[in-house]
């Protein structure tokens, strides 16, 4: 285990978010790229790069990417750098992703390293809305299974059309038998995309039970399920999902063009979590909380495992505080064995003498790290 210690606002969590793109190609935190780089005053451009060699096997793999953040000129024609600084400009980021040294797209970047990051903003995953809870299933199945983030991508690309038609029938510039052929593709990519939830979440409850338990002491018994947005009935196999999307479609025709918006398939799933029976977000403490997700994060971390036969890097940021004594101590227990786990803290004390002479220990100041 690596001890990554210092002050708030150090830059112990731009470490962890360096090494979680590499492996996703996105931030966790940052909605867009525009937010990564930060702009020089006065330049035009500026550049950023976030690179690691990741030991696999006996084997080196260099991963990269490269930021280019642009300032557009302003609307009077000036170079941005020659303009007052409260003048507003527009600033552009290009994304450049190399493997080894030979450019890719972003989406094959995804799976080349396996990491399971938790972070604050996890919480969302309880208390937040069910996008939150989808891309945490889409980032954990797309890093092991290509052929889902092919079917999730072509499903967004569906739903967008889709979208576009309805609109277009409400302002009545086009005809409802129109949308006969984006049905047929929801119901086909979207089948795909939630059989492949459906069997991945079945797969992480089991591994995700004992794991609460024990960092739990077998105190509260954790509940993960999978709520799909199609039709009651059926089982969800892929077939029986499909003919859920059918049946679903059908029923919110009316309502689908007057929104203009697809209200039908997973991009409105959801996946629902409970501790003890219960609803955690209306019922759990933020203890319970933390725990739960930490719990969904070492099972995610297994599942990897055992799907991709690589034991990923674990990256937990600030996953010490707001847990008591005894809850530290069953997590450092459980992820001692883990392969490569860098966990953050500005309270070193929070971590007992026993399992800090285990860890190297870094300190981050300043925006660098060094040996503490």
């Amino acid at each position: 285990m690596v001890l990554i210690q210092g002050d708030n606002g150090q830059g112990k969590t731009n470490l962890l978010e360096a090494i979680y793109m590499l492996a996703v190609a996105k931030s966790p935190r940052a909605s867009s790229d525009r937010a990564l780089v930060r702009r020089v005053p006065g330049e035009d451009e500026t550049y950023a790069r976030i690179a690691a060699v990741v030991r696999r096997g006996d084997q080196d793999l260099r991963v990269q990417i490269d930021f280019r953040a642009v300032v557009s000129p302003t609307g009077d024609g000036a170079p941005a750098g020659e303009v007052d600084a409260s003048t507003p400009q527009s600033v552009s980021v290009q994304k450049y992703v190399r493997v080894d040294g030979i450019p890719r797209r972003a989406s094959d970047l995804v799976g080349q390293v396996n990491a399971v990051m938790f972070g604050a903003d996890d919480l969302q995953l309880v208390y937040g809305p069910p996008a939150e809870r989808r891309r945490y299933l889409d980032v954990l199945i797309s890093q092991h299974d290509r052929t889902y983030l092919k079917a999730l991508q072509r499903y967004q690309r569906v739903v967008s059309q889709r979208n576009h038609l309805l609109r277009m029938i409400r302002d009545g510039a086009s005809r409802a038998e129109e949308l006969e052929f984006w049905d047929e593709r929801l119901v086909t990519e979207g089948k795909q995309v939630m059989a492949r939830r459906a069997r991945t979440i079945l797969s992480l409850a089991d591994v995700a039970r004992p794991i609460h338990s024990a960092l739990t002491d077998g105190g509260d018994c954790l509940h993960v399920g999978y709520r799909p947005n199609a039709e009651a009935g059926g089982d969800d196999s892929e077939d029986g999902l499909g003919e859920r999307l059918v049946a679903g479609i059908a029923a919110n025709r009316r309502r689908e063009i007057a929104q203009g918006v697809t209200v039908t398939g997973p991009h409105r799933d959801d996946l629902q979590i409970l501790i003890d029976g219960m609803d955690a977000a209306a019922y759990a403490s933020r203890g319970q909380s933390r725990t739960a997700v930490l719990a969904l994060r070492l099972a995610e971390a297994s599942y990897l495992a055992r799907e991709s036969g690589q034991r990923p890097i674990l990256l937990l940021d600030d996953a010490l505080s707001e847990l008591d004594a005894s809850r530290r101590a069953r997590l450092l227990d459980a992820i001692s064995g883990y392969e490569q786990c860098l966990i953050t803290t500005a309270d070193v004390e929070s971590v007992e003498g026993p399992y800090l002479a285990k860890m190297k220990r870094l300190r981050a100041h300043g925006g660098t790290i060094d040996a503490a």
